[in-house]
Formats: C-alpha cells, sequence, structure tokens
C-alpha cells in the first residue's frame, strides 16, 4: 500500500505517542524486511531496531561465493558501525571453506568477534576459519557474558596436535566461567594437561568423554559424550569425575557414542557410579548396520538393578530404518519385558530401532520419535 504524505505524518504521529516498549514489541513480531525498512524511517526507529536486527545473526550457506559475499558483507559493517555489533547476542557462522578468500574472511571475523561484548550464544563451523585464525580465536577472542559455545573445531587441526589444541579449549573455556552449555563434537579433543577448566554454571555438556574429566563443574543436568578407542583404560575415571558434577538427588541425562567395545564398560561403570541417572542412551559413533547383540542385551540386563530412578533406557545399535528388516520384534520385546523386571522404575525404551512404553503393566510398541520426545533426547549429530 503506497500511503500520501498526509497519511505517512498521520500514521508516524500515532507511533511518537506510543510507548518504545509496545514500539520494540511491534518490531519484534515483524517480518526481517519490514525491520530493515523501519530503521530507515528515522532515527527513533533506527535506535529502536537495530538491536532487534543485529539481537540473533545466522549466516549459513552452502556456496562458497554467497558465503564469502554475506561474511564480508556483515563483517564490514560491524566494523565500520561499532554499535551494531554491540547489539549482537546470538552469532552462527555456518560456511564452506574458500580457498581464494580465506585470508580476507578471516581478517574480518574475528575483529568483528571481538567487538560482540554482550554476546550469550557462539556456533562457529570449522570451515569458516582457517588453523591459525582457529587458534587466535581460542587464545585472544572473550565474551563476558557467553552463555552458550559451540566450537567445531577442524579435524586436522586436532589430528596434528591434539595437546595443544585441547589446551587452547580449556584456555578459552576458562574465560568464559558463566557458560552453561559446551558444545565440543569432536571426540579427539583430549582431557587438557596441567590446566583445569572451572566451570561452576555448567549444565551441558557435549563433546569428548576423555575431556569432561579435565572439567571442574558441580550442577551438570546433562551429557553427550563420545568415546574414542583411546578412553579403554580410562572409562570408570572418567565416569568417576563425571559422577562428581552431579546431584545424586536431581535426575540426570546421560548419552553416549561409542565404537562398540566400550559399551560394557560404560554400562557396568554408569550402573554402579551414577545410579541416579534418569535417562540412559548408548549408541554406536558410527551406524555399521548391526542390531544390538544378545551377549550385550544380557549385559545390560545384569546392570539395570543397580539403577534407582532409571526411566528411559535406549539402546540405537541400528538407526537407519532401512536397515532393521533383520530386526525381530518378537525377540525385542522379550529383551526389553526382561530389562522391566531387572529395573521396575523403567517407563520407556529403545532397543535397536523400536520404541517400548510401559502402559498398565504392559510392553507395547512406541513410535522411536515420540520416545525420543518422551525421553528428551536428540539425534547426537556425530
Amino acid at each position: 500500500m503506497v500511503l500520501t504524505r498526509r497519511a505517512h505524518r498521520e500514521r508516524m504521529e500515532i507511533f511518537r505517542w506510543l510507548p518504545n516498549e509496545i514500539l520494540v514489541g511491534i518490531i519484534q513480531h515483524s517480518p526481517k524486511a519490514d525491520q530493515a525498512t523501519l530503521s530507515r524511517v528515522s532515527k527513533l526507529f533506527r535506535d529502536l531496531c537495530l538491536p532487534v536486527l543485529y539481537r540473533a545473526v545466522k549466516i549459513s550457506s552452502d556456496s562458497v561465493i554467497l558465503a564469502s559475499i554475506a561474511v564480508i558483507s556483515f563483517c564490514s559493517g560491524m566494523i565500520e558501525t561499532p554499535a551494531r555489533a554491540d547489539a549482537v547476542r546470538s552469532f552462527y557462522l555456518r560456511v564452506p571453506y574458500d580457498y581464494s578468500n580465506i585470508e580476507i574472511r578471516c581478517g574480518l571475523i574475528l575483529p568483528t568477534l571481538k567487538l560482540m561484548s554482550r554476546l550469550n550464544h557462539l556456533s562457529i563451523f570449522g570451515s569458516a576459519l582457517n588453523n591459525r585464525h582457529w587458534n587466535m580465536l581460542l587464545e585472544e577472542c572473550n565474551f563476558p557474558q557467553l552463555i552458550n559455545c559451540d566450537l567445531r573445531v577442524p579435524y586436522d587441526l586436532i589430528y596434528y596436535n591434539p595437546t595443544r589444541v585441547s589446551n587452547l579449549v580449556a584456555g578459552f573455556l576458562n574465560r568464559h566461567s558463566t557458560l552453561k552449555r559446551v558444545h565440543l563434537p569432536s571426540y579427539r579433543i583430549i582431557a587438557p594437561q596441567p590446566v583445569r577448566v572451572s566451570l561452576p554454571d555448567l549444565e551441558f555438556y557435549h563433546g569428548g568423554a576423555a575431556f569432561i574429566a579435565g572439567i571442574d563443574a558441580i550442577c551438570l543436568k546433562e551429557v553427550q559424550l563420545a568415546w574414542n578407542y583411546t578412553d579403554d583404560d580410562n572409562v570408570d575415571e572418567i565416569i568417576t569425575s563425571l559422577s562428581s558434577m552431579t546431584k545424586p538427588y536431581l535426575p540426570f541425562i546421560s548419552c553416549h557414542a561409542n565404537l562398540g567395545r566400550l559399551c560394557h564398560q560404560i554400562m557396568d561403570s554408569v550402573s554402579m557410579r551414577m545410579p541416579h541417572t534418569k535417562t540412559l542412551r548408548l549408541h554406536p559413533l558410527k551406524n555399521y548396520g548391526a542390531l544390538l547383540g544378545q551377549d550385550t542385551i544380557r549385559h545390560v540386563t545384569e546392570c539395570l538393578p543397580r539403577f534407582t530412578g532409571l526411566l528411559y533406557l535406549a539402546m540405537e545399535w541400528c538407526r537407519d530404518v532401512l536397515l532393521t528388516s533383520g530386526a525381530n520384534k518378537d525377540e525385542d520385546r522379550i529383551a526389553v519385558e526382561g530389562w522391566g523386571e531387572a529395573c521396575p522404575t523403567l517407563e520407556a525404551c529403545c532397543l535397536n530401532h523400536y520404541g517400548w512404553r510401559k502402559v498398565a503393566g504392559r510392553w507395547e510398541e512406541y513410535p522411536i520419535t515420540q520416545f525420543w520426545a518422551l525421553a528428551g533426547l536428540s539425534d547426537l549429530g556425530y
């Protein structure tokens, strides 16, 4: 709709009499394009719109060209007008590696990040920076109000010097004691030496099992651990360390992705060291298409009586629905019934790719997606 000058003046007069809080509410519920248009109407609207426009920044593209244009354009604008960077609370960057412009792009990303003094959420994928600038990010950046960080450090950077990278990550985390959620998806990040990480507010950790042994926390609520083949001799030590960070009187969600060979050790240790666990999930790091073996099912059954309040148990050994043709529902039902007898507190289970829920004392098949929602689980994404 095209407004006449008189109609435009009348509308602006109405806006002038509205409290800023109401205007901000209107702006927040407007499309991004309208917010950008409003920001150019007047100084008042610019001041009200910019914090909303830049509160949550997400740059994501699979195109190298489009990604570089977006990154360079955004970062250049932030550097030219630092007040905009101060408005950013959430920054998400997932872009492909750009061999021709990586130095230019990295040279803009780091200075832009350093301007975001009020950042709460940071998520950066490995391909966004080269190895040198990843080191600089971990060594130099500081966000006093950071609550959630997702650092997808490149595999090759970790592979060539895991000790150095682990210590750099530890240094970054130690500068951000406000963190409540930490995502370090690579299972190759090892425990820092001799540095320890102090995160008194940490509630959720997603990353390598070895690294958590170097963290000091007191109120963990959930972990998603990836176990490496080098963790064979340290399972009990890691679980013991994890137990010290939880409250025995509070339910705990414990998820474990492993290469299959550690399953028995993890089950033994968790059942003995963390019997207060509410949700327990084990599955392979990679989907081999194999169903859970009977020896493992028996071992799980033997461990279950140690748990005091286990509600949800997931053993997702075959995660691809196309690979479950060999699964036998009758056998799975018998196994699940055995688990229910061994652990009377169980309310729902997932075995291979089938979900089961106890209804009026009987175990009934339950859609797997609904089981995940009931248990508060999501795809680990390894």
